[in-house]
């Protein structure tokens, strides 16, 4: 395991950044060092998260640390929260995370359980461990990624869909209880971005498209930095929360097993 330890400079911005080797994480650790901020890098990958780290370094001059860490696991996440105890960050991007794909009936319950173990359980921990000195020093930002998913149950994705939804509750909750401390709690939920994640999640869709995640993370920083609590990025993301709001909730699933069957999201491998 690599860990290079660099002391943190009280003039220069830090943020950790979870599942930071590729898709959405990857595209975040290049647009904050775009930005000036040095990065905390983890993920499972170790050769991929010191890639990105040394990409970043070389084309942003920043400062940049990698802790590979597989966050499904408890004693790996434990590992995590002790090398960031005592440490000030100015942000922290909750972004790991991983989708199943398939009736619940058929579905591995233990895959089920390590995907709320990272998407859920991790986040809860690492905001726990950063939050109180944000708090304290009344400075900082907190993304986690969400999905559009956080408004709409998706058969066939029950477990995933639910986990998002509690990931958009608890950062209203928490933006509600700092909102006196200027600490900023943002939330971005994209739609279909083309990453890896989707060839992960066994979804194998028929059509191509979506957001490129450069964009997603573009937009989550620009509109973290301006104080925006829930962002969605792009209009056809807009347009299904809208849906989603104004269409009760029994109908909307169904719709959205209707689209995912025209895409074949919805086909079994």
């Amino acid at each position: 395991m690599i860990n290079i330890h660099i002391e943190m400079s009280s003039m220069k911005k830090w943020v950790l950044i979870t599942g930071a080797s590729s898709g959405i994480g990857k595209a975040l650790a290049f647009e904050f060092a775009k930005n000036g901020f040095n990065l905390f890098l983890t993920a499972r990958n170790e050769n991929a998260l010191t890639e990105v780290s040394e990409a970043c370094q070389r084309k942003f001059n920043i400062e940049s640390e990698v802790f590979p860490a597989d966050l499904a696991d408890a004693g790996s996440t434990d590992d995590l929260v002790k090398e960031i105890s005592g440490r000030k960050f100015d942000v922290l991007v909750n972004n790991a995370g991983f989708g199943i794909k398939g009736d619940f009936v058929e579905t591995n319950i233990h895959d089920e359980l390590k995907m709320l173990h990272v998407q859920l359980i991790a986040l809860l921990r690492l905001t726990k461990a950063v939050l109180p000195k944000m708090v304290e020093s009344k400075r900082g930002n907190i993304l986690s990624v969400a999905s559009v998913y956080s408004f709409a149950p998706a058969p066939m994705q029950s477990v995933y869909s639910a986990s998002k939804a509690f990931i958009l509750h608890f950062s209203s909750a928490l933006q509600n209880e700092v909102k006196n401390a200027n600490v900023q709690i943002s939330v971005v939920c994209p739609g279909i971005t083309q990453t890896e994640f989707r060839t992960r999640a066994g979804i194998a869709d028929k059509k191509a498209s979506g957001m490129t995640a450069e964009k997603v993370a573009e937009t989550s920083f620009l509109q973290m930095m301006k104080g925006r609590h829930i962002i969605i990025p792009g209009f056809q993301n807009k347009f299904f929360v809208f849906m989603a709001k104004y269409i009760p909730s029994e109908l909307f699933t169904s719709v959205v097993r209707w689209i995912n069957n025209r895409r074949g999201v919805n086909q079994r491998s």
